[in-house]
């Protein structure tokens, strides 16, 4: 039910036919994203996410917006690290008309200088948001100090003072050399034909180009301390972590199961311990953040200033026993049922398959049928945790970043050895 077809002007088309649906998402992909940015142009690829929706040559905003609409459907847009993407749901029936919808928002913007100014204010009041949100906040300081002076460390959104520079010439340029067909992947999930999908995306999608080549380096993690006082915050706002592994690799499974028992559901040692018996944090988890060539695991936690040594303290002890004590195979068997159950509930929607699709062809050049992944997940053994627990946490520092009123947190390298 998955097909892959390249056009003759380099685009990759995948489709996944589900035909007991009647609906179709369809997503077009730039295989690059905040990492590919020089410094001076940080949040450069989240501007241009905001200007392609500002009207086309033939279309203006106010017609783009009322056009989805007529169709029913949902039209969005996201910028990570590695990816932008535009996509968009809507009624089998009405697929070749947002194709020629999508292919006008993604080759044709106008990029006005008016339609610039403005939404820059738009971009700088949703940094400033960030800034005012210490729970979000906290990850984005947390991965500027662990990937520092690294593309990975710095903010999507950009900065106030980049952002602020922006203008015509710059979006225009950067859109020019990043919107290359062999730069593009279209995925498309729902009640389709492959052939019908490939008819329609050549039809609209006629863009020629060359290569558009990317120098990519891997980060170096920083293991450092890094306290930002902010006194007015009632909490203290803590994020710990250290190097995990990329996006690919063939430990993955391992990874995702030892998260989930460590800190990634509501089961987990560190929710249960901290949380649930000693009451000393509303919340706490864990989560992997993966990339082509890096990644890392991080640890979150919110709690009073008094409190910050030991919960610290907790969430290093419960690091050292996932590191000292093998984990029991009930334990094991609840976690592989919670992760084979997201993987399956989460891949119930088009737009989510859609996604799929492309990721997997991003990250891995293929793609896995749910069979595979299920067995992948039915694979990890109890010696397999405990391999990698060690593998990560073998000794090894943890990068601590905390926010908030933190004169009083005094706390040493040594520590943080788990």
């Amino acid at each position: 039910m998955i097909n892959r077809s390249i056009l003759p002007n380099a685009i990759t088309v995948v489709t996944e036919r589900m035909p007991q649906v009647k609906s179709v998402s369809i997503g077009v992909w730039l295989k690059e994203g905040s990492r590919d940015e020089p410094e001076a142009q940080n949040g450069i690829h989240h501007f241009l996410e905001h200007m392609m929706f500002k009207g086309t040559t033939s279309r203006s905003a106010k017609r783009i917006a009322r056009e989805i609409d007529s169709l029913g459907g949902g039209l969005d847009a996201f910028t990570e690290k590695e990816n932008l993407g535009f996509f968009a749901k809507v009624l089998d029936e009405h697929l070749p008309r947002v194709i020629v919808l999508l292919a006008d928002i993604v080759l044709n913007p106008l990029l006005r200088k008016e339609d610039i100014d403005r939404e820059r204010g738009v971009i700088l009041e949703e940094i400033r948001m960030l800034q005012d949100n210490p729970e979000g906040l906290i990850h984005e300081l947390f991965i500027n100090a662990f990937w520092e002076n690294h593309p990975l460390g710095r903010p999507i959104l950009g900065t106030l003072e980049t952002v602020a520079k922006f203008d015509r010439e710059v979006l225009k340029e950067h859109f020019e050399k990043s919107f290359m067909p062999d730069n593009m992947l279209i995925t498309a999930a729902g009640n389709l034909r492959h052939e019908q999908v490939l008819e329609l995306i050549s039809r609209s999608f006629t863009l020629q180009g060359g290569a558009n080549i990317k120098e990519r380096t891997p980060p170096k993690a920083v293991f450092a301390i890094k306290l930002h006082n902010k006194k007015e915050l009632e909490q203290v706002h803590l994020c710990l972590g250290t190097s995990s592994l990329p996006y690919n690799h063939k430990d993955r499974y391992i990874y995702y199961l030892m998260n989930l028992m460590l800190g990634g559901s509501v089961s987990s040692r560190l929710f249960q311990n901290i949380r649930e018996r000693k009451g000393l944090v509303y919340s706490i988890f864990s989560y992997l953040s993966h990339h082509l060539d890096a990644g890392y695991l991080a640890i979150y936690a919110g709690t009073s200033k008094n409190n910050g040594r030991k919960v610290v303290k907790l969430i290093i002890d419960e690091i050292k026993r996932l590191k000292s004590q093998p984990v029991k195979d009930k334990e094991l068997r609840l976690f592989k049922d919670r992760l084979k159950g997201s993987l399956m509930l989460g891949l119930e929607s088009t737009t989510s398959r859609m996604a799929n699709l492309a990721r997997q062809i991003i990250y891995f050049g293929r793609c896995f049928t749910l069979d595979e992944i299920l067995a992948g997940v039915e694979e990890v053994s109890v010696e397999d945790i405990s391999r990698i627990a060690y593998s990560l946490f073998n000794q090894r520092q943890l990068a601590l970043v905390a926010l908030g009123d933190v004169e009083g947190f005094k706390i040493k390298a040594e520590e943080l050895v788990c």
